[in-house]
């Protein structure tokens, strides 16, 4: 016996394409092949016009909403207008701040249930004075609306708790899922490496993700020319856009990387583009458990990245990857020396990586303790209806 609704609203404040609508993409999908019809609301912005074109052309109901500063209680009018109505509601958060109005009118509509999904969990910052001590005591008034959280690793769950004091037993953490089989496609790698301007013997390092500080493009570029001495043929993809560009562009012709560095904007075909690398790069300041690490390793790519926030949950240092320290330039280029100058070795560890991931990071794993949760929470408020999931 289920406890699931027809419908499900998925509320998320999206501001690009990146990990977040990746998850909830996924999540979309397994709802849809349960029988339930998801809802989607997102926010009008013009740098989630592509992950809404695609969503759409997957055949989700998706309805924009013009979005509102993270206190503005603007926000709460519009929510409350588009979530009124649904028996489950499920927010996706980007970080802690976001969808705060949103939070509350979800509580206020008269929904039975109200789920958020957590992808980062870092103190707030602020450049006001008391600004991170009264956004951390709104954050907390307004999950303790919240029937669950869901924080996507197990330390994003301890951060969550600590950081702004969230009940131990009204969060949960589900790791993210990967769904495998976007990989397995047969990818000619020495012709997208062609159509990218790449030589077939080039060494190949790629970073995956939004120009935002936070990601460490520069420190990948300057561990670029610390290698680019030591390894022939080096060269690195920055897939992605942002406000950063222009400036990171600039960097590398400081530098004197610009003819080795490729900015091939932001591409709807990364499984294409992983396995025309040989090594993905991701030497962020903080993260929790980013998804595009388990792309790589689904894609028997091996990582290199700075030990972060979950990060070390996905990759085993020395087995899967290689593990360094935050804005370390000099360990993140000793690494990239060591992978890319032993093939068999960067192999093994990309083939480690892969069952890795169908071993602890399964979609229908994933997907299925989000089910759980819902089923657990609608059951205690009596709504009953059968399912079965695909």
């Amino acid at each position: 016996m289920s406890h699931l609704p027809d419908t499900i609203a998925f509320f998320t404040d999206a501001r690009a394409w990146g990990g977040a609508e990746v998850y909830l993409m996924q999540l979309l999908a397994r709802v849809r092949a349960a029988g339930i019809a998801p809802r989607v609301f997102c926010a009008d912005r013009r740098e989630v016009d592509d992950w809404v074109e695609e969503l759409e052309r997957c055949g989700y109901s998706v309805e924009r909403y013009r979005p509102t500063k993270e206190f503005n209680p603007l926000g709460y009018f519009v929510a409350r207008r588009l979530l009124k109505g649904f028996d489950l509601i499920h927010i996706n958060k980007t970080q802690p701040r976001n969808c705060l109005p949103a939070v509350v009118a979800a509580r206020l509509s008269g929904a039975k249930v109200v789920v958020a999904t957590e992808h980062l969990a870092l103190s707030p910052d602020s450049h006001f004075p008391m600004g991170r001590r009264i956004i951390t005591f709104l954050v907390r008034c307004t999950n303790r609306l919240l029937d669950r959280t869901i924080a996507v690793s197990e330390l994003s769950r301890s951060m969550l708790i600590s950081n702004y004091s969230m009940p131990p037993e009204k969060i949960v953490a589900i790791r993210n899922g990967m769904d495998v089989e976007r990989f397995d496609e047969d990818v000619d790698a020495v012709a997208v490496r062609a159509e990218l301007g790449l030589a077939p013997d080039d060494r190949v390092a790629i970073l995956v993700g939004r120009f935002a500080a936070r990601k460490g493009h520069d420190c990948a570029m300057r561990a670029m020319r610390l290698a680019s001495e030591r390894v022939p043929g080096l060269r690195m993809i920055f897939a992605g856009d942002g406000e950063l560009e222009s400036e990171l562009r600039a960097e590398a012709g400081e530098l004197g990387v610009s003819d080795r560095v490729l900015f091939v904007g932001f591409r709807r075909d990364i499984p294409r583009l992983l396995a025309a690398s040989d090594v993905l790069l991701l030497p962020s300041e903080d993260e929790c458990l980013p998804l595009v690490i388990l792309e790589a390793m689904s894609s028997r790519l091996p990582v290199i990245a700075a030990d972060v926030g979950g990060i070390s949950e996905a990759v085993d240092d020395g087995r899967t990857g290689v593990l360094v320290s935050p804005r370390d330039a000099e360990g993140l280029a000793e690494a990239m020396v060591e992978l890319l100058g032993d093939r068999e070795r960067a192999r093994a560890m990309g083939l480690e990586g892969r069952r890795k991931v169908e071993a602890e990071f399964s979609l229908e794993a994933c997907a299925a303790a989000v089910f759980d949760v819902y089923e657990e929470l609608l059951s205690e408020k009596g709504r009953t209806r059968r399912w079965s999931a695909a």
